[in-house]
């Protein structure tokens, strides 16, 4: 009986994610609304890449789209920053930041895309993330 308990208990535990985002600068270059993005390796291995862009939203409705950036080279514990700019969005209105994933590399070798989203910690203002299908 006490087996079947703690089975059940760690089934339902939340698993912790390896990396965590957060927006550090925001900003306007010409025509681009521009969102500084740090990513945390909180895992106990090295980040080589995640590469990806962002879908903007405010409420249901996409009002833009990232041009791609990259994380390189991420050791655990450590935070590096990329710069995401979105043509034409109306910059201070966006409420909301899918992350959509392109590459994920850990080592010298490039996983699934899905093993980066399924590692990723998304609080608002990020609301989800996916693999670019």
């Amino acid at each position: 009986m006490l087996r079947l308990l703690a089975t059940c208990l760690l089934l339902s535990a939340p698993a912790v994610a390896d990396y965590s985002l957060a927006i550090t600068d925001t900003g306007k270059r010409d025509y681009y609304c521009t969102i500084t993005v740090a990513l945390t390796n909180d895992s106990d291995a090295h980040l080589t890449e995640i590469n990806g862009f962002f879908l903007n939203y405010i409420g249901d409705k996409q009002v833009g789209r990232s041009k791609g950036a990259s994380f390189f080279n991420v050791a655990p514990g450590t935070s590096v920053s990329a710069v995401f700019e979105t043509p034409n969005a109306p910059c201070t209105e966006v409420e909301r930041y899918d992350m959509i994933i392109g590459a994920c590399r850990l080592g010298s070798s490039f996983e699934d895309k899905s093993v980066c989203v399924d590692q990723m910690a998304l609080t608002p203002p990020f609301g989800a993330a996916a693999p670019l299908e």
